[in-house]
This record gives C-alpha cells, structure tokens and sequence, in this order.
C-alpha cells in the first residue's frame, strides 16, 4: 500500500471557483492539444464539459460529460479518495487529493506537500467505484480564453478523441 495518503487531506487546496475555466490534454508524442474540458459551476452544482466538433467539422460545442440521468459532479469522500489513490503508483508525490465526480467522469485537484503552490489537476474516469489512470490537465491560459484569433488557430490542429 501507499503511503503518500494525505494523512491530513483536510490540507490539500480545495477545488473552488478559482480552479474554473478551460483544461486542455496534451498528447505527450506530439505536443498537440488531445481535448479541451471545461470545469463550470451553476447555481450550487459542478459540470465538465467537453469541447467536440459538431458534424460538419467547421464548428463546436460544449458537451456535458455525464451519462443523462448523472450530470453534475459531487465531492468525493475522504474514504473514498483513500481507495482510489492508496496504490504504488500514486506514491511519490506526496500529497492530497481533491475529487468531484459524477458516475463516469471527475475532477481531480492535487496539491502536493512539498510545494502547495504547485498544484496540478486530472481528469478521472470510472469503471463502478474503480477508477481508471488519472489524465494530466493543463489550465489553459487566460490568452486563450480572451483571445477568439489564438482559440480559432488552436481548433483546426486539435487532436479530437
């Protein structure tokens, strides 16, 4: 077993509306943008939402990640986080984890112990209560979000999954 468990998890940075906005995964053999996911909060509940090209190509939208009937994301408890991350492979670093999630997709947020500034974020998914490799998240810069020239350049040499 671990031992990097966030003994006091209550440490960790919490996820909170500072951690809104665009994510992007990179495909680490090309260095080319994979996906963009979306973090957004209505009213009291959080979405992830992913950006997918409609049916001509030419175009996109913002599509909820969640089966119908589970859309929003909830926190994860701290017994869970524990069973979800008490393996070998998530020993070094350590630090804590933070999880919203829905039925098949969630939110993770990792604050390491040795650097809190340096925290970092991965996308879950879930097969029943295991879950799958964590996907490294990269927030995307507030230039992309500002900038329609730098989001229009970025589209067509996006990797859609």
């Amino acid at each position: 077993m671990a031992n990097n468990l966030f003994v006091l998890p209550r440490l960790g940075q919490t996820i909170q509306q500072d951690d809104l906005g665009v994510y992007y995964i990179l495909n680490q053999q090309t260095g080319r943008v994979r996906s963009l996911i979306q973090l957004v909060r209505e009213n009291l509940h959080w979405y992830l939402l992913q950006l997918q090209p409609i049916a001509d190509g030419l175009d996109y939208r913002w599509s909820v990640m969640a089966r119908e009937q589970d859309c929003d994301l909830r926190p994860v408890s701290d017994k869970q986080i524990a069973h979800y991350f008490s393996r070998p492979e998530y020993s070094e670093p350590v630090g804590a984890w933070q999880v919203l999630r829905n039925h098949e997709f969630g939110f993770a947020k990792f604050t390491p112990m040795s650097s809190p500034d340096e925290v970092s974020y991965a996308i879950l998914t879930f097969d029943g209560e295991e879950m799958k490799r964590p996907i490294r998240l990269h927030k995307a810069p507030a230039e992309w979000l500002e900038d329609e020239s730098a989001a229009e350049q970025l589209l067509p040499r996006a990797e859609f999954a």
